[in-house]
């Protein structure tokens, strides 16, 4: 049994894990505890079992938690219980969950190593990713798996349309890019039709003020789910995106995905899945405060750094790279 719970960036890290192991190993069944909202991008596989929890309703209390695990599963004994969350959420419940399993794993979050990287205690060195960890934790019971193996959820489609996504905002507003920017990069692929990843009031009404204003924008459909979204991602050409979950969702498929980063760093595990040749960002001769967050949540003392971090990214520089993604 895997656990993640919230953080939808990391949840998403986790699906070409599964994928990757459901392959591997034919005759193994997952069974997959996450928050319910989730349960579209792992319905791929019936031997994956989706345990849904609903973090708006008294189901969020950890005993509850346990409680619908164990009527869900029933007799079932798992194999191994894996944390791949690593909170006191997790622990107690994987403590709970113990009479149901011999193996119980936690993944090597790197907290220590992180904060020392952050608060400048020890230079910038580059982590292994988040979904390498999430393996790692795996592998040490079942040995074949393999990270080089891992793939992208979506293969290539052969009707890309002369469209480009952008996901302009971010949980974190220190990572935002000055919206402002995105007129060049609109401007420039005049002959490309823009679809803005929107959700909630606030950023509907940055939508109508810096992108709606232009013939060939659009706002995503809000009552799609995230498989769906990824199936409409993949018809793009391109995916413009700040270090945040329509990142990483958007690299589970065949089109390109150009990051912009700015108090976050790619080296600290977040960094997208096969797109690493299309990020932007400071360099360390440009900008050697970076990085100053390991998320995003910024001090009050770094928040003229973080946002020097990114109002120092022209959009030339990403316009370079989206031709860079384009002509590929």
């Amino acid at each position: 049994m895997i656990i993640r719970f919230s953080a939808l960036g990391d949840v998403i890290l986790v699906r070409p894990i599964i994928q990757l192991f459901l392959k591997t190993y034919p005759d193994v069944r997952v069974w997959m505890v996450s928050n319910i909202n989730n349960k579209s991008i792992f319905d791929f596989d019936e031997r994956l079992k989706f345990i849904g929890i609903d973090f708006n309703s008294k189901e969020k209390k950890i005993f509850q938690i346990a409680k619908k695990v164990k009527v869900v599963s029933g007799n079932i004994n798992f194999n191994g219980i894996y944390d791949l969350h690593d909170v006191i959420r997790s622990k107690i419940l994987c403590l709970i969950l113990s009479s149901k399993t011999d193996v119980s794993r936690v993944f090597e979050k790197q907290r220590s190593l992180k904060n020392k990287i952050i608060s400048k205690k020890i230079g910038l060195q580059k982590l292994k990713t988040s979904s390498e960890q999430y393996l790692n934790c795996l592998k040490k019971d079942f040995e074949k798996l393999d990270f080089s193996n891992i793939c992208k959820s979506l293969n290539g489609s052969d009707n890309k349309k002369n469209i480009i996504g952008i996901a302009p905002f971010s949980a974190h507003k220190s990572k935002i890019w000055p919206l402002s920017n995105y007129q060049k990069i609109i401007n420039h692929f005049n002959n490309f039709k823009f679809v803005i990843f929107a959700f909630g009031s606030q950023e509907l009404e940055y939508s109508k003020t810096y992108f709606l204003k232009n013939s060939n924008c659009s706002v995503i459909d809000g009552n799609l789910d995230l498989n769906e979204q990824m199936e409409l991602i993949n018809s793009f050409k391109v995916f413009i995106s700040m270090d945040s979950a329509n990142m990483h969702l958007a690299s589970l498929t065949s089109t390109k995905v150009v990051s912009i980063w700015g108090p976050t760093h790619p080296f600290l595990g977040f960094r997208p899945l096969f797109n690493e040749e299309f990020i932007v960002q400071l360099s360390n001769e440009e900008n050697s405060e970076r990085p100053i967050s390991v998320y995003g949540k910024i001090k009050k003392i770094d928040t003229v750094k973080a946002k020097q971090s990114l109002s120092g990214i022209g959009p030339e520089r990403v316009i370079e790279k989206i031709n860079l993604a384009i002509n590929q």
